[in-house]
């Protein structure tokens, strides 16, 4: 009878440290990086380390500055009560030390489907980035002179990053300029995209 209990009492124990890891953890499908195909995206930014506004149909949530700390970030796919769609140009560049510049990894929720031109420029520290969603319209210059991104987790299939095109026909494909450190499947990926070799 002991030993019965004893084995029961481990079971439940190895139950609860089990959910506790699952419940912490989003996992996700594999990304062309090579990686094992689950994310642990993490806890998001809270809401007061962003400005912001209503996109333009009112519908979602454009990010216009980061205010945080940098560091691990994980970008929240809704604030008050919106998806966030978009995220603007220079939001979180380095440029000049700018507000971005401690960031070493970013979380992309699947809801953003737009980033704006040098939004993380010169970001230097920053080595991971994952897009938890597809069809993502980069413009020119978005991870510019990121010379230390060296993993880039994206969701299987064709066209997850699409590089930005004007209404006059113009191709913006430079998004990844400078960032010399991607692995080569992941650089020749971006280039069956349509972007610049980077």
């Amino acid at each position: 009878m002991k030993k019965a209990m004893k084995v029961l009492g481990v079971i439940a124990l190895a139950a609860i440290i089990g959910f506790g890891v699952t419940g912490c953890s989003k996992k996700e499908g594999g990304g062309s990086s090579g990686g094992s195909g689950s994310v642990n995206v993490g806890r998001a930014a809270p809401a007061s380390d962003f400005n912001y506004k209503l996109s333009d149909d009112g519908k979602g949530v454009v990010i216009t500055k980061y205010t945080g700390n940098g560091g691990v970030l994980v970008i929240p796919g809704e604030i008050e009560g919106y998806p966030v769609v978009e995220l603007g140009s220079s939001v979180f560049s380095a440029y000049n030390a700018g507000p971005g510049y401690n960031i070493i990894s970013v979380v992309i929720p699947a809801s953003v489907k737009k980033i704006g031109m040098e939004c993380f420029g010169f970001i230097e520290k920053l080595t991971t980035v994952t897009f938890l969603g597809s069809g993502v319209v980069l413009n020119y210059t978005v991870f510019r002179n990121c010379i230390n991104l060296s993993e880039l987790n994206m969701p299987d299939g064709d066209n997850v990053l699409i590089p930005h095109v004007d209404e006059y026909g113009n191709v913006y494909d430079s998004a990844f300029q400078g960032c010399t450190k991607l692995p080569l499947a992941v650089r020749s990926k971006l280039v069956s995209w349509g972007f610049r070799e980077p």
